[in-house]
C-alpha cells in the first residue's frame, strides 16, 4: 500500500498508536494542504473517513470533487454505479506503481485489487498451465506484446520481465485483468 509507514506510529488524528499512512498526498479536511506533510493517519480514521485516496480509475479520476473523464481512455460511468462503491473506493488506500496506477473496472464496478504477478503467476494461475493464453485473456489488446517482447530469443517459457504487472479480480463474475508499467 502507497503511504503506509512501515512501524506503528502514532495517528495525527485521533492520536492512538497504530499503523498509519502519510497524509501528504490524501484527501482530507482535518489538516489544510499546507499542513498534511508529516502527518499520519491511521486505518480506522481512513475507514471512517477522515482522510482519503484520489484514484485514477478507468471511469476517470475519483477526488473529492467524485468522478472526473479526464483522460481520452475514460470509459462512461455506468449509471448502476453506486455512491457506496465510489465512497469505498476512495477509502481504499492506493497501491505502489512505478508510474501512476489505474484501478480497472469490469461488471460495470471497480475492481479488486489482488497484487503484482510474475511471469510465473501466469503459469501456475492458469487451468491448463498457459501462462501466456491467461496474461492475453488478462491484459488489454493493444499491450498484449509485453509477453512475446519479453521472451528471451529460442525460449518458449517466460520466466521474467522488466515490468510490474498488477492484477485485479471483479467481485460479481470473477474475472481477472490486469495492467502493467515499468520505470
Amino acid at each position: 500500500m502507497s503511504s503506509l509507514v512501515n512501524e506503528t506510529s502514532i495517528c495525527s488524528i485521533c492520536k492512538k498508536t497504530d499503523h498509519c499512512f502519510e497524509l501528504d498526498y490524501t484527501i482530507t479536511d482535518v489538516f489544510n494542504d499546507d499542513d498534511k506533510e508529516g502527518k499520519l493517519g491511521c486505518y480506522a480514521c481512513l475507514r471512517e473517513g477522515r482522510f482519503e485516496f484520489w484514484h485514477d480509475t478507468e471511469f476517470g479520476l475519483l477526488d473529492e470533487n467524485g468522478l472526473d473523464n479526464i483522460y481520452k481512455r475514460d470509459i462512461a460511468v455506468p449509471a448502476s454505479l453506486a455512491i457506496e462503491k465510489l465512497t469505498e473506493l476512495k477509502r481504499t488506500p492506493q497501491f505502489i506503481t512505478w508510474q501512476q496506477g489505474l484501478w480497472l473496472t469490469h461488471c460495470d464496478d471497480f475492481m479488486v485489487y489482488k497484487g503484482t504477478w510474475e511471469p510465473k503467476d501466469f503459469y501456475s494461475n492458469s487451468k491448463d498451465g498457459d501462462g501466456k493464453a491467461l496474461f492475453m485473456s488478462m491484459t488489454d489488446e493493444d499491450m498484449n506484446h509485453l509477453w512475446d517482447d519479453s521472451l528471451p530469443e529460442n525460449k518458449n517459457i517466460l520466466e521474467e520481465w522488466y515490468s510490474t504487472y498488477y492484477v485485479f479480480e471483479c467481485s460479481h463474475c470473477g474475472k481477472l485483468r490486469g495492467n502493467w508499467d515499468c520505470d
